[in-house]
């Protein structure tokens, strides 16, 4: 266990790129939501 405390975590910089490709993921999600369900269910009207 001393071993693993005592490396170097140069694997720390790809916390930072899944945490983005995360935040960006759920926003897509909420983002495709809103277009496919909400939108369809209130349909813009012709003028």
């Amino acid at each position: 266990m001393l071993v693993l405390a005592a490396a170097k975590p140069w694997i720390y910089w790809l916390a930072f790129l899944l945490a983005v490709g995360a935040a960006l993921l759920l926003i897509g999600i909420a983002i495709g939501y809103l277009i496919k369900v909400v939108a369809a269910k209130y349909p813009r009207q012709q003028q």
